[in-house]
């Protein structure tokens, strides 16, 4: 495979008038004459920024979901209703209901939409874990989790056999794409770590080399040593190019300018690669 191109079409930040930001991520990835989506964003936002990227009359075959959180998936609807031939691949694990318990011990629901399960019992059905989507383009199946994210995971439940319990994300998973540059990893949130989702690109690609790391790293509120610790995983597996999206934060992207800025890519709505 020579290469795909990535777009950004949802984010949390923008530098376009046109193609808004909101708290949420989709990527919209074509290989050859293929294309796909990966996630749906909040709302039906996703259907206007397409529009302004020029990438509305690119069916996407498949619409791939990162995991269950209503960020990643509240456009799935509104996109469907677009486009009535694309097929979605998520984990079964996704269907279950999330929660989030914020400051204050405040619970709100987190997870897919009520119209999320009006939709044709076509597209609920399962997919093969790991399969190539699109030439190139392949879902990793559940990527499972580290001590390292435990934290990070405590402010996130999910409703399982009929039990409130704290959230492992048995149902996140990510993309590999593999071209002649090298494997590179397409994530939504990464709750899971990314230490797990390394592993899990080497038992897939053993022998091959990375490329780039794209999509939400869920950063926000990590330390400096944190940011460290992360770099050095980075350096460790030869990344290239790190695009850092959605729920990175600030922070991270802040202390990779300052620490290697020659491997970061800046992204945004809008924002292209080719990987």
């Amino acid at each position: 495979m020579n290469s795909v191109k990535l777009t950004v079409v949802v984010d949390n930040n923008s530098e376009l008038l046109n193609a808004p930001s909101e708290h949420g991520l989709c990527l919209h990835l074509q290989s050859d004459n293929h294309n796909m989506l990966f996630d749906a964003g909040k709302s039906d936002l996703v259907l206007s920024n397409l529009d302004a990227l020029g990438l509305a009359k690119k069916s996407p075959e498949w619409i791939a979901l990162s995991h269950g959180h209503y960020d990643h998936t509240t456009g799935v609807p509104a996109l469907l209703s677009r486009y009535p031939k694309a097929k979605l691949h998520f984990h079964p694990k996704l269907l279950e209901q999330k929660w989030i318990l914020d400051p204050g011990d405040q619970w709100r629901y987190g997870g897919l939409p009520s119209a999320f399960f009006e939709l044709d019992a076509l597209y609920l059905q399962p997919h093969q874990c790991g399969m190539e989507l699109i030439p190139g383009v392949f879902a990793s199946g559940s990527v499972a989790g580290d001590d390292a994210q435990s934290a990070v995971r405590s402010r996130f439940f999910r409703i399982s056999n009929g039990c409130k319990c704290i959230d492992a994300f048995p149902d996140e998973q990510v993309l590999f794409v593999k071209t002649n540059k090298g494997v590179s990893i397409i994530s939504g949130c990464m709750h899971t770590g990314i230490e797990a989702t390394i592993k899990k690109a080497r038992e897939r690609f053993p022998q091959e080399p990375f490329y780039a790391l794209v999509g939400g790293l869920h950063l926000e509120g990590k330390t400096q040593k944190e940011f460290e610790t992360i770099l050095n995983i980075i350096h460790e597996a030869e990344f290239r190019i790190v695009m850092p999206l959605h729920c990175t934060g600030k922070g991270f992207v802040d202390y990779l300018a300052n620490h290697d800025p020659a491997l970061l890519l800046s992204g945004s709505v809008g924002k292209t690669i080719e990987l």
